[in-house]
């Protein structure tokens, strides 16, 4: 029984863990919203008035978009997870370049009241490695897609304060494929199939920032987004040798997890015409995501089979994950080389969330981060303008994996990550009505 207990624990935590987590940023989230912060390293992100991703990062930072406001941009992501076991094996997770898009509106209402929409992908993945490979019990491939929906108003209560609101629908669908290992359970055994999950959800948060301008030149600003608790629901399929019959079922499940509540704080000061340098210390709360509760029908079909004790047992288990919180902390500058063309460059670092390295999956290759980003912006009209943006994440802390024994419930170092790197290319359009 305990047996079968930590391998179906080893299955749901692989399965929900897909449903949050991100090759992008610490943990789940993708900070790339807008291709302008981007080329910044998200140094004043929401503050600087430059484009329209105020609504997101802070919709105080409305108050700085005259008129009626349109924006568009989509940025690809390209990973490098290059795996090499100390067995001399080499795998890389590598999958197809991935899209992150983002759409912003804003208007203004009166001279003192902002409304805005943003329409994003604020958390995303896609790995894949072969499906036989040798750490396959650590994760084969799984991908996330979101769309979170995002009103907001604004208001400009006095020419140096401004505050603004919103709320949050976001929907979430997940794919999950791992590797079973082989466990004895009951009068059964479990070998070399695999588990796959497939999952949706929507959860709801919401968020609110403020802006503080003491100078003309001189702007600050905190923005907050609440936590969201996910119960995403799916079907799980159990596929392989099961037993001496090699059974394959498919059942329903789903699974409890809080994501992170985040804190931004953000700085941007013009200090000539020509010269803007910003900055940007953003906290996420990663201790929500300290365990994941999951529930399964476990009278049906495989989990009855497996063991006649599951069906009373394992209907409610819960997994620690035992994460801390995060720090994002970035500086960026921009230069106006004329009225039409601005050039930026950024630099950021972001701390590693997981506190038991032994916990890493190859679907959660979490560490440390260094960010090198830079772009450009064109505005060929007063209505117009168009930004494009490159960046580079850079996997510097601990890369090491472990493999799990789900009957001893020790871990083993079994190889490292000697790549854990990320490539971005953003396009943006914007345009003033």
């Amino acid at each position: 029984m305990k047996t079968s207990k930590k391998l179906l624990a080893g299955l749901m935590f692989s399965s929900l863990a897909a449903v949050s987590t991100s090759a992008m940023a610490a943990g789940f989230q993708l900070t790339e919203q807008s291709v302008v912060s981007m080329g910044r390293s998200h140094a004043g992100a929401g503050i600087v008035g430059d484009d329209v991703s105020a609504v997101w990062y802070n919709p105080a930072g409305m108050t700085l978009l005259p008129g009626t406001q349109f924006q568009i941009s989509s940025t690809i992501v390209d990973l490098d997870i290059d795996y090499k076991g100390l067995d001399g094996s080499r795998e890389n997770g590598r999958d197809k370049p991935a899209p992150i898009p983002a759409f912003f509106v804003s208007h203004q209402i009166t001279d003192n009241l902002w409304a805005g929409l943003a329409i994003t992908s604020p958390y995303g993945m896609k790995i894949r490695y072969g499906s036989d490979w040798t750490e396959r019990e650590r994760g084969i491939s799984g991908s996330i897609m979101t769309v979170d929906i995002n009103p907001n108003i604004a208001w400009k209560a006095t020419e140096w304060f401004s505050i603004g609101a919103g709320v949050s629908a976001m929907y979430t669908h997940s794919k999950i494929k791992n590797g079973l290992p082989i466990v004895p359970v009951g009068q059964a055994y479990v070998t070399g199939g695999e588990f796959e999950y497939k999952g949706s959800d929507w959860m709801f948060t919401y968020n609110a920032g403020i802006m503080l301008s003491p100078l003309e030149t001189l702007r600050f600003g905190i923005s907050y987004r609440s936590a969201a608790h996910v119960h995403a629901k799916g079907d799980y399929t159990v596929r392989g040798n099961l037993g001496p019959m090699g059974l394959s079922q498919t059942n329903y499940g789903y699974g409890d997890l809080t994501t992170p509540e985040t804190v931004m704080i953000t700085g941007t000061w013009e200090t000539t015409p020509w010269l803007r340098l910003s900055a940007l210390a953003r906290w996420a709360n990663w201790k929500n995501f300290k365990d994941m509760r999951f529930y399964t029908n476990a009278n049906d079909g495989i989990y009855s089979m497996l063991s006649p004790q599951m069906s009373s047992k394992l209907t409610h288990m819960t997994l620690e994950n035992n994460w801390k919180s995060v720090w994002l902390l970035s500086l960026g500058a921009d230069i106006k080389v004329n009225n039409q063309w601005t050039i930026r460059g950024g630099i950021a670092l972001e701390t590693d969330p997981i506190h038991n390295q032994t916990k890493r999956t190859a679907l959660i290759p979490d560490t440390k981060r260094l960010w090198l980003t830079c772009g450009v912006s064109w505005a060929p009209t007063k209505n117009w303008q168009i930004d494009a943006a490159y960046g580079h994440i850079r996997g510097i802390g601990h890369r090491k994996l472990y493999s799990h024994n789900a009957v001893t419930d020790a871990y083993t170092e079994v190889g490292k990550f000697e790549k854990m790197n990320a490539w971005m290319g953003g396009l943006q359009v914007q345009y003033k009505f």
